[in-house]
């Protein structure tokens, strides 16, 4: 079972009264007046430079309300959140008001709707106008916190799963994992129907949440799949029993048909056909589901109240047949890698995610020189660097320890600027896949990179509290994080890669422009250049956190363009140096380096067709199915040398056995002297120049040098995040 973070603050056992939890409060927050300019309540207020915070005079609530907001303001205060002051007081009077007509003692006494209502009856009263929605908008987020607060702590004495909205932040029963990328995602199921769905879906990511076979992160979808688009056909087909059918008889076979078809006649929010891969996963999941309630019917009947459940038979578990579930293909790959070139554009105009807002960098867009703005995020810069540098998953790095780095036994890290190889060793959060890889080798550019997040991170926390320990994360939320406790969002770092990529307008090769917000593409990218540095696939596999070496492969197959390209540059040689008549567009297509591996060997390829075997073993150099090309002088120059020693190292040995030498008509060295003839033969060929060049098409260009190093300056106490 995954490791779950410890409980700070949460509902208990049993319901409390408002009385009850104002009396479980620290001293500092059982006051009938706020001082949002003091402490403990200074922290809990956003800062505006042209207004001071409001002060809040509980007095004018009944006793209840007025323990309800001491107590929402205490949790605020737990989980690092803020208020608005002047909203809060607000609501305050609108409380008073509604308190004084008689009837209501607490804020759960209506709904958040009624609230708002009131909210603009008062409104109108004073103004003798309907308020703006902009009114509405600002005030509903305030009341529905309060309101979602104080309904949490009253179902204390229910099982937390069943809770119509399910928020692991501010309820500490829901079993998470102690580092969850989705923290602060909610889950409300008050909009899925029927309710013995809705129930029974409770149940079972409850279930899958206790025993670790679910992650939190994977509910949104789940409860997407299920809760919508499993709702809506059982609306379609009028179906309101567990059991999907009127009668054993009937089978569950048809039902799973229909789903099937009912699914290909979906369209989404923008009015296109459900995506094969968005159907596989909806498939997958009903049968996931049922096949979960079927294998536990007796204790679904039992523990939700609904007898239907036990109905189900063992056929429920089975949905599908091989070849029903839609395919999973997400189609070819080629699209998330970004060329060389576009990646030293992008690294190199990084820095305007760290740039003050009120500064701009001119950059060339288009031919056209423009100023941009900064985006005045320099954790963005960094977490966007590091993705670039190490290849992983964005959570990982963004959830990454503070102290994340550790020495390497052995290494001399002092020389590693100079020589280009790793410094230390990274560890990140891996929380994707169980018991894969969790640490890498990284170099001096990754350990700078680090520290001097470290460094913003520090004083990031010390601006608040000059006595602050280090903060848990390496990266930090800008929001709802006056605690410190909580790690940088994707979200928030994707949204401003959205607005660097409008920015900058980068194309790649074809013309065609990069979309590098999707940070995955740093990770595709990563991947398929260590492959094409000649990386082998297990060292890879181990860099990347892979378990399998079928999903390095996937990374192997996304350049065969660029493999092409590659392999079209250099004119091919035959095993005596002459060239090859061959169209080198016919050798691509006859080796098929993209599909056939095993036709590529260290020193050059084999051109025997596919669908032949070799029965030569390692004697390629003098087969006439042997070609080369520039790309191996340097190995075949070794194996030249190599060759040689060989020779004479034997020749010693059948000197010193026999005591004669070894004749030139020798079966094993006549086959030497065949190889070492055809070796001085091609690198003869090579040397002279002309066989080395682009034989068609333009080949590949030039890769550029490493990106632009950045430095800007840290003052995170200058930054505009409201936090």
């Amino acid at each position: 079972m995954p490791s779950r973070r410890p409980s700070a603050s949460g509902p208990a056992d049993a319901a409390p009264s408002p009385a009850a939890l104002f009396a479980a409060l620290p001293d500092s927050f059982q006051t009938a007046a706020v001082d949002f300019t003091a402490e403990p309540f200074a922290r809990l207020t956003y800062a505006y430079p042209a207004r001071p915070p409001a002060r809040l005079e509980l007095a004018a609530l009944p006793g209840p309300m007025r323990q309800e907001v001491a107590y929402w303001l205490h949790t605020l205060a737990v989980a690092g959140e803020r208020v608005n002051s002047w909203v809060l007081a607000e609501w305050v009077r609108v409380a008073a008001g509604v308190a004084a007509g008689g009837g209501v003692s607490s804020f759960t006494a209506l709904s958040v709707e009624e609230w708002v209502a009131a909210a603009r009856r008062r409104y109108h009263d004073r103004h003798r106008r309907l308020p703006p929605p902009s009114y509405l908008h600002n005030r509903r987020a305030t009341i529905a916190r309060l309101h979602a607060a104080l309904t949490l702590a009253c179902q204390g004495s229910q099982p937390w799963w069943r809770c119509p909205v399910w928020d692991p932040r501010h309820d500490r029963r829901i079993p998470v994992r102690e580092h969850e990328p989705l923290e602060g995602q909610r889950l409300n199921f008050a909009r899925v129907s029927p309710a013995w769905l809705r129930e029974a879906i409770q149940w079972y990511f409850a279930a899958g949440l206790s025993t670790g076979l679910l992650s939190w992160s994977s509910l949104p979808g789940f409860l997407t799949y299920l809760g919508r688009h499993f709702a809506a056909f059982l609306a379609a087909e009028g179906i309101d029993t567990p059991v999907l059918v009127a009668g054993p008889e009937a089978g569950i076979r048809p039902v799973a048909l229909r789903l099937a078809a009912w699914l290909r006649q979906q369209r989404t929010r923008s009015g296109r056909p459900l995506a094969p891969p968005a159907i596989g996963l909806i498939q997958t999941t009903v049968s996931g589901f049922y096949a979960f309630m079927a294998d536990r019917r007796a204790d679904a009947a039992r523990e939700l109240g609904e007898p239907r459940w036990a109905g189900l038979t063992e056929a429920h578990a089975r949905w599908w047949r091989p070849g029903e579930i839609a395919s999973r293909y997400r189609g070819a790959a080629e699209g998330n890698y970004i060329d060389p070139a576009a990646l030293s554009r992008i690294a190199g105009h990084v820095e305007i995610l760290g740039l003050p807002r009120g500064q701009a960098k001119t950059v060339v867009v288009n031919g056209t020189p423009r100023q941009i703005r900064g985006l005045g995020d320099e954790q963005a810069m960094r977490a966007f660097l590091l993705a670039i540098a190490t290849g992983r998953r964005i959570n990982e790095i963004l959830m990454m320890d503070f102290a994340p780095l550790s020495p390497v036994p052995g290494l001399d890290a002092s020389r590693a600027a100079e020589t280009g190889g790793p410094a230390a060793r990274l560890r990140y959060q891996q929380t994707k896949i169980p018991g894969a890889p969790q640490a890498i080798l990284v170099g001096a550019d990754v350990v700078a990179i680090v520290a001097e997040q470290q460094d913003f991170a520090r004083a990031l926390v010390r601006a608040r509290d000059p006595a602050a320990a280090d903060p848990p994360y390496l990266f930090l939320a800008w929001q709802a994080n006056t605690a410190g406790r909580r790690h940088y969002r994707a979200n928030t770092l994707n949204g401003l890669l959205t607005q660097l990529a409008a920015a900058l307008q980068v194309t790649d090769a074809t013309g065609a422009l990069v979309d590098f917000q999707r940070t995955h593409r740093m990770r595709h990218t990563k991947a398929t250049d260590l492959l094409n540095a000649g990386v082998p696939i297990h060292v890879v596999q181990r860099y990347m956190g892979h378990v399998s070496p079928e999903m390095v492969m996937y990374y192997a197959k996304t350049l065969a363009e660029t493999h092409e390209a590659e392999f079209l540059r250099f004119a091919k040689l035959r095993r005596d140096g002459r060239p090859l008549e061959m169209d080198p567009g016919d050798v691509y297509e006859l080796v098929q380096l993209d599909r056939h591996t095993d036709r590529i060997l260290p020193n050059g390829v084999c051109l025997l067709p596919p669908p032949k075997r070799c029965d030569r073993g390692n004697a390629c150099l003098t087969c006439d199915h042997f070609a080369t090309d520039a790309r191996h002088l340097e190995e075949l120059r070794a194996q030249l040398a190599a060759t040689e020693e060989l020779i004479q190292a034997r020749q010693a040995q059948h000197r010193h056995r026999t005591g004669t030498e070894m004749g030139p008509d020798h079966v094993w060295l006549a086959e030497r002297a065949r190889e070492l003839s055809s070796l001085r033969a091609i690198i003869a060929a090579l040397e002279s120049g002309p066989c080395g060049g682009a034989v068609r098409g333009a080949g590949v260009p030039a890769r550029p040098g490493q990106p632009v190093p950045v430095t800007i300056g840290k003052k995170p106490e200058d930054h505009g995040h409201a936090s």
